[in-house]
């Protein structure tokens, strides 16, 4: 007998974070775990969840493995319903609705 799916749905509403908001649905292939870093076009940013709450206020940042059609598995993640928000320190902080990512692109939380 096969175990149930789990399914993750990411809902962000449009917002000043992440203007074009989403809503997605993904087979996840695992638990969810916490984000701590992603890479992206080879640099590294620590990531956020970034809530509505307050205004706009962190929160945690998660990522699974999920089904992916053109990669078979890749990472998705995701964060609070504003978003993502990357930092690296340099710049003003990078807005996403969600990220998916190949697996070595991420660092997660212990």
């Amino acid at each position: 007998m096969s175990a149930t799916p789990i399914f993750i749905d990411v809902f962000v509403e449009p917002n000043d974070n992440a203007p074009e908001g989403c809503g997605l649905r993904f087979k996840s292939e695992q638990p969810p775990r916490r984000a701590a870093r992603v890479r992206l076009d080879e640099r590294w940013y620590d990531v956020v969840g970034w809530s509505s709450r307050d205004g706009g206020s962190a929160c945690a940042a998660m990522a699974a493995v999920v089904e992916d059609s053109s990669a078979g598995t890749a990472t998705l993640v995701w964060g609070g319903d504003w978003g993502l928000r990357l930092l690296d320190g340099r710049k003003a902080p990078v807005g996403e609705s969600h990220l998916v990512l190949e697996h070595s692109d991420l660092e997660l939380l212990p």
